[in-house]
């Protein structure tokens, strides 16, 4: 049986007991069961990651972590990648944020563009990306991953397009796929990568998207569902750049 990993963002080095958060210490308790003294790890959701063993406190509830020593974590890909999406229906969506979490990204910037289907009411008041938010952190727990993407507000590509990145990658459906493209050797540190969603892109999303110095990323002659194109141009790159 893998050893429980347990989401402490309050968690730093030289901390000898950490209280866990409301919502990991129901989990160890309730739904886990582990007894006091079980052998858990902890990651700060910031790349560093301990082992330690749990601890149940006086109050009903009230669990923590005795850190006994700092873990060497899963290692992070060297090129910090961004993955900007255009907003997908709530499971689709879901399915992006657990996929992309589990490959690397450090960022996933939802996107309001001019086919998204999802109405604004679905997003606006910020609760869908707290769900994201938590979307993201399961998957982190479940991939032994010891960074957690953040989850940024919908934004237009516009507002996007002004991130600083060493590339730009305009992932295009196959009737877009003729333009110039991106020589996938010169990797740089870090990349930005265009999703567009089920509708694709508008002719001017893509001439903005070339503005501003992105190449079309040919997927392939399929045209692929808006929630796969993301786990495929990834881990394209992964498989040119190493992982």
């Amino acid at each position: 049986m893998s050893v429980p990993r347990l989401y402490v963002p309050s968690m730093s080095a030289g901390i000898e007991r950490v209280a866990l958060p409301k919502d990991e210490a129901h989990h160890v308790t309730r739904v886990l069961r582990l007894p006091p003294g079980a052998t858990v790890r902890i990651f700060d959701g910031r790349g560093r990651e301990w082992s330690g063993r749990l601890e149940t406190g006086p109050k009903r509830g009230e669990s923590g972590v005795i850190v006994e020593e700092e873990a060497k974590p899963v290692p992070e890909p060297e090129v910090r990648v961004t993955l900007a999406i255009g907003v997908l229906k709530g499971d689709q969506m879901d399915a992006v944020v657990r996929d992309a979490t589990a490959l690397g990204v450090v960022a996933i910037a939802p996107m309001e563009t001019a086919h998204v289907t999802v109405p604004p009411r679905a997003w606006q008041s910020g609760a869908a990306v707290e769900r994201w938010q938590r979307v993201s952190v399961a998957a982190a727990k479940q991939c032994g991953r010891a960074v957690v993407p953040t989850v940024r507000p919908v934004a237009t590509l516009a507002d996007v397009l002004i991130e600083r990145a060493d590339t730009i990658w305009l992932c295009a459906e196959p009737a877009l796929a003729e333009g110039p493209t991106i020589n996938v050797e010169r990797r740089g540190s870090s990349a930005l990568v265009l999703v567009g969603p089920e509708g694709g892109w508008a002719e001017q999303e893509v001439q903005l998207a070339l503005r501003a110095g992105a190449g079309v990323f040919n997927l392939g002659p399929r045209t692929l569902r808006a929630e796969l194109a993301p786990t495929v141009a990834l881990s394209s790159l992964w498989t040119k750049w190493g992982w």
